[in-house]
């Protein structure tokens, strides 16, 4: 809720600036809030908003109609405890309620190139592209999984990194709104792929997936205020 009202903040902030003429200025830094889907949601606890910071340049256009635009991202989250994860009770002497639930982080690069599309909208562009993903994560509180085959077996998981895997491909589908020629406004949905090589309960039943823990593929909604400016001013 802090991230929407800080989203929220800014964008006001940059309204009154008016809508002015739409200048050229090419290089953008975005600053966004990454509304958690599925995969990514349950392997955060259902935490829902996580910031995402992206530093990008637009190119001049190919055609009358379209351009391009390359960028780099980084989103980091620290999710909330998996309630499904924390263990029976008298699990473990030493915690007889169970654990709180298993909580993870994740982290995530990317670079990418997006399509941009003029529209006869003053300052509204739609873009998509493709991208290139680094994911890591980690487990912070440790936390208790079934076994498959025996539902009356549980494995422990507890606190450290799991093996980061290997780069994986993304795509995103958005479109910004320009406010004035420094100024913006975008929204975009991204969907990706991380799969540790790291079985989720390091048993003998491998390569098993576990809701929320692996593989994962991360998906999100992001609304971001951005900020442009001109190298040459």
């Amino acid at each position: 809720m802090k991230r929407i009202t800080l989203f929220l903040i800014l964008v006001s902030l940059a309204i009154p600036l008016g809508a002015q003429s739409v200048a050229e200025k090419r290089a953008y830094f975005r600053l966004g809030a990454a509304w958690s889907q599925n995969d990514l949601k349950a392997f955060l606890g259902d935490r829902t908003f996580n910031p995402i910071y992206e530093l990008g340049y637009d190119f001049p256009g190919i055609s009358d109609t379209t351009g391009f635009a390359v960028y780099a991202s980084y989103l980091t989250a620290h999710g909330d405890p998996i309630a499904k994860y924390k263990g029976p009770e008298g699990i473990s002497p030493n915690r007889p309620d169970g654990y709180d639930g298993l909580r993870q982080a994740i982290f995530g690069w990317r670079v990418g190139v997006d399509m941009r599309f003029r529209t006869p909208i003053k300052g509204f562009t739609p873009f998509a592209g493709i991208n290139v993903n680094w994911w890591d994560g980690m487990r912070i509180t440790p936390g208790y999984v079934q076994e498959y085959d025996n539902k009356d077996n549980w494995y422990e998981l507890l606190p450290g990194e799991w093996p980061a895997g290997t780069a994986k491909f993304g795509i995103r589908v958005g479109a910004e709104y320009r406010i004035n020629e420094n100024w913006g406004v975008s929204v975009d949905g991204s969907l990706s792929a991380w799969y540790s090589k790291q079985t989720a309960d390091n048993s003998p039943t491998g390569g098993r997936r576990y809701e929320g823990i692996n593989p994962v593929a991360p998906s999100w909604i992001n609304l971001a205020v951005q900020y442009r400016w001109s190298f040459w001013d």
